[in-house]
């Protein structure tokens, strides 16, 4: 192998390549020997700072000056993720997510951003399907940095590399034991208290035995919408009003053992207490627009409720050992494990007729599928007689009613999902004939559990114990109460417990080899090339209970799954210096799965200095992302839907039965990536840098969301003729969602940074900027609509404003979005202040139909650090300085918490925190 390339870096230089991914050039400053590094994106070891890719750099100096409290809010930071799909919020209200938080690069989707760990994948998060990693299982204290690659990579890495590669780069060199700590906390009472314990030890012998281990605990409290002014009420005209389903509302008339006059929906003949102005007395609230009988009815406010942040507590180990055997051989292994367990706490479970159409148990028991009020009831004769009459319905009067229930003799619902993720890779590197070579074997595996404990029920239980004739139900009875024997016997449909368990599998064998085939020039043309094989497994176990879709509250009917498949993958990359100032790079890999076929994608690229202060570079690749194992092979069942608006019927956050599914008939996702950019130093101190990109998406692999099926059917698309059911008063009863290849996205925009640095008589001051601009992207649905999504959550289509494709996974794609920080330091002192700023954009319209929009959006985080007492770190900040209270948001889609964007905002709002560590040597 050829001699080391010199190159040493000014100070000034090393702390603009460390700063944000601004790299100082190469050739500024060159006086010793130093190594050869493997940056994420290539497989080929070299000492430029800057290479043909855009790669960013977040140091773990720089994670501990923005005060983050998980590795999801250290992502949030970062401008890439400027978009939809960029964080999968881990508070998940209403939905049952295990905890999951995952990234999105450009905003194309969590599953087209793959995610490393020390060059290396990890096994998908067992909830959702095994489709993407769940980052919080990854520990802030055992950083040492994250690489972001902002471009396609599938030519390196393989499937799901569309948007770019986020690695995680875990400490393997430490020397002594250190320990910290933080705690942290809102300043508005109510919950989102966060601490965090971590210890890092590390040795070394001279023997050539080393290592690092580490473990760290982190908690957090739950926050609720009850303690936020702007979220306690899903209630707030003209914006947005509560829909869901209430309490008491007469779906119709029911006949016992079937017939054509069963009723369905939410809302229908109205409600008793709404026409008497009473829902109040019943603890629901009066809903301002009338139902689809035209008719005053009541609706459950969810806001107060439902969980804003879960209650979350995560604890891991990390640890790394190496043995130098000799100059040519040196043995490795690390391992992680982390556990985290997230108890949601949520609104109580609606009951209806159409909620029931799922539940098999009910044909098994022969119950009735709907809460029935009979003519013998009191409660029948002293109230819904008089309704009736007063609403012109007396016909209904004498047949059975079916009425709806919010069922809060359970309480609210609550659940903890254990997640455990463990990792171990053993390999062996060194060099053979002058050539660097590497072989290991990793295993990884993602393991849920998920465990309900109080607000759930039997549906069938509970309709058995209410369609008594003789049980006395009263469902307008004041507060909900019910009379001793009917209270006593509803509790016997009380379920707790497991009911699902998932697991996620992902054994990887891989080797490559690395070096110089020869001198052009000067200069050696280098190679890497390897081959890995990967055997993957997804398990899904329902309890019986999931599987027969009787527990409300869970969704619907699940059904277990156990899928594997292999994929042997083989890839080359060679880098040839064809001028002294100019490379070239080409990479290509072949990627072969025993379910989909095989791909071969490439990426090749081009880096030019003309001269020291100046860099030019561009690439070119295709990429390609795989149908995941629940696409292909989840079967097709019925279940209950997110919540959508129907305004044809005037009905707003309902819910009907679902049914979706996987399809095997399904091909890989392709896409074509090409950026181009410049990176300038036109002074010592001063690095800026520009970098264009576009990526190109076919055969996309979608769902459509519940919102866009809806408002295609209402508009007569006939892609969605069959895709939607209803009833004789044109209420939905169901839906119809399978994935399929379906659409196209185009994506484009601007990547900046800058980072300024310098020394005073006052102390050093050193300025960074990372912002993203997203100049389009314009992405096809399943009907062929083309939606353009920058800085909206709707698009005008025929006169309405309908939710743009996607809208659901991530939120609004922003149109710009920066961090700017100024660190000042003198002697032991060192101040960031940090400006977090997202441009504004559009959501759903008010129920005025007027557009809504969310303003620019300025936060300012503050850390103060202190370094003066040998060994130990001090440091104080406040997140969110100024307490800056959200615009009002109207989701364009599914959304269960109130008054602001999940996506976009941190309802804990300003935060005070306290870090101290302290190093023993």
């Amino acid at each position: 192998m050829s001699k080391n390339i010199v190159f040493k870096k000014t100070l000034v230089a090393h702390a603009l390549t460390m700063a944000f991914g601004v790299a100082a050039l190469p050739g500024l400053a060159m006086a010793q020997e130093a190594q050869r590094v493997e940056i994420t994106g290539s497989s080929i070891k070299r000492v430029d700072s800057e290479t043909a890719l855009p790669v960013q750099i977040v140091t773990k100096a720089e994670i501990a000056q923005s005060g983050v409290t998980s590795t999801q809010d250290l992502l949030a930071s970062i401008s890439a993720v400027s978009a939809g799909g960029s964080i999968s919020n881990a508070s998940g209200a209403g939905t049952s997510t295990g905890g999951l938080s995952t990234i999105s690069l450009r905003g194309i989707g969590d599953s087209r951003t793959l995610v490393l760990v020390n060059g290396r994948r990890l096994a998908p998060f067992a909830s959702g399907g095994g489709t993407v990693v769940n980052v919080n299982s990854i520990p802030l204290a055992a950083i040492e940095r994250v690489e972001i690659l902002k471009d396609g990579a599938s030519g390196i890495y393989g499937s799901d590399a569309m948007a770019g590669v986020v690695n995680f780069i875990l400490k393997t060199k430490y020397d002594g034991i250190e320990i910290s700590s933080q705690l942290g906390s809102p300043t508005t009472s109510g919950g989102g208290q966060n601490g965090r314990a971590s210890i890092v030890a590390g040795f070394g012998t001279e023997s050539g035995i080393s290592g690092v281990v580490s473990g760290s605990y982190e908690k957090e409290k739950a926050l609720f919408g009850k303690d936020r002014s702007y979220a306690k009420s899903a209630n707030n005209f003209p914006y947005y009003g509560a829909g869901a389903t209430g309490q008491g509302n007469i779906q119709g008339t029911w006949t016992p053992g079937g017939g054509d006059d069963q009723a369905t929906g939410g809302s229908g003949y109205g409600n008793p207490m709404a026409a008497s102005g009473q829902c109040g007395a019943i603890g629901m609230v009066a809903y301002p627009g009338l139902s689809s009988k035209k008719q005053k009815y009541c609706a459950y406010d969810s806001g107060p409720d439902v969980g804003l942040t879960p209650d979350r507590e995560l604890i891991n180990f990390t640890g790394n050992l190496n043995y130098k055997v000799n100059d040519s051989l040196q043995l490795f292994a690390d391992a992680m494990y982390s556990q985290s367990k997230v108890t949601q706490t949520f609104q109580a479970s609606p009951a209806r007729s159409d909620f029931f159409d799922t539940d098999a148990l009910f044909d098994t028991k022969k119950v009735e599928r709907a809460l029935l009020l009979y003519p013998n009831n009191p409660a029948y004769q002293t109230i819904a007689v008089p309704y009736l009459n007063q609403i012109g319905q007396s016909s209904m009067i004498g047949k059975p009613l079916a009425i709806t229930a919010r069922v809060k003799d359970f309480g609210q619902r609550s659940g903890v999902d254990t997640a455990d993720q463990y990792r171990m890779v053993i390999g062996a590197k060194g060099t053979i004939a002058n050539q660097d070579y590497e072989v290991a074997y990793a295993t990884n595996k993602s393991k849920l559990t998920s465990n309900v404990t109080s607000g759930y029920f039997s549906q069938v239980a509970y309709a058995q114990a209410i369609n008594d004739p003789n049980s006395g139900w009263n469902p307008w009875a004041p507060g909900g109460v019910q009379n001793a024997a009917l209270t006593s016997k509803i509790q016997a449909a009380a379920f707790a417990g497991d009911y699902l368990s998932a697991t996620s599998k992902l054994d990887t064998f891989d080797a490559k080899i690395a070096g110089d085939l020869f001198n052009l020039g000067n200069a050696p043309v280098q190679y890497a090339a390897g081959a890995q094989s990967t055997k993957q497994n997804y398990a899904l176990n329902p309890s019986q209970v999931y599987i027969d879709g009787d527990i409300a509250g869970l969704g619907g009917t699940i059904v277990p799954l156990d899928k594997s498949r292999t994929i042997n993958s083989f890839f080359a990359e060679v880098n040839v210096p064809v001028l002294k100032n100019l490379d070239g790079n080409v990479s290509v890999r072949n990627d072969r799965y025993s379910d989909v076929g095989n791909t071969t994608n490439y990426k090749a690229n081009v880096r030019y200095q003309p001269v020291k202060s100046v860099l030019l570079r561009t690439s070119y690749g295709t990429g390609f992302r795989a149908p995941t194992l629940v696409d292909l092979w989840y079967p097709q069942t019925l279940g209950t839907s997110a919540q959508f608006d129907d305004p044809t019927t005037n009905q707003f956050s309902i819910q009907a039965n679902q049914k979706s599914g996987g399809n095997p008939d399904l091909k890989p996702e392709k896409s074509k990536q090409f950026s181009m950019g410049i990176v300038l130093q036109p002074t010592n101190n001063l690095s800026l840098s520009l970098d264009w990109f576009r990526i190109r998406i076919s055969d996309y692999i979608s769902t459509p969301t519940e919102q866009e099926i809806v408002d295609g059917f209402r508009r007569g698309d006939p892609t969605y003729a069959k895709s939607v059911i209803v009833d004789a008063s044109n209420n939905i009863t169901r839906l119809i969602a399978v994935t399929a290849n379906a659409g196209t996205a185009d994506v484009q925009g601007l990547d900046v940074a800058a980072n300024w640095k310098d020394k005073f008589s006052f102390g050093g001051l050193n300025v960074n900027l990372n912002g993203t601009y997203m100049n389009k992207f314009d992405q096809t649905s399943p009907g062929g609509q083309l939606y353009g999504k920058v800085g909206t959550l709707v698009n005008d289509v025929a006169g309405t404003a309908t939710p743009v494709i996607g809208s659901n996974s991530g939120g609004v794609i922003l149109r710009w979005k920066h961090q700017l920080s100024a660190t000042w330091t003198r002697d032991a002192w060192a101040t960031t202040f940090i400006q977090n700023y997202s441009s504004s954009y559009r959501t759903k319209n008010t129920t005025q139909d007027l557009p809504n929009f969310i303003g620019d959006s300025q936060i300012y985080d503050l850390n103060v650090t202190y370094t003066g007492i040998k060994n130990a770190t001090l440091a104080v900040g406040v997140k969110n300085l100024f307490d800056k209270k959200p615009d009002v948001f109207i989701p364009a889609t599914n959304q269960f918490q109130s008054g602001y964007d999940i996506y976009q905002y941190d309802p804990r709002g300003r935060f005070l925190y306290v870090t101290a560590s302290y190093k023993f040597k």
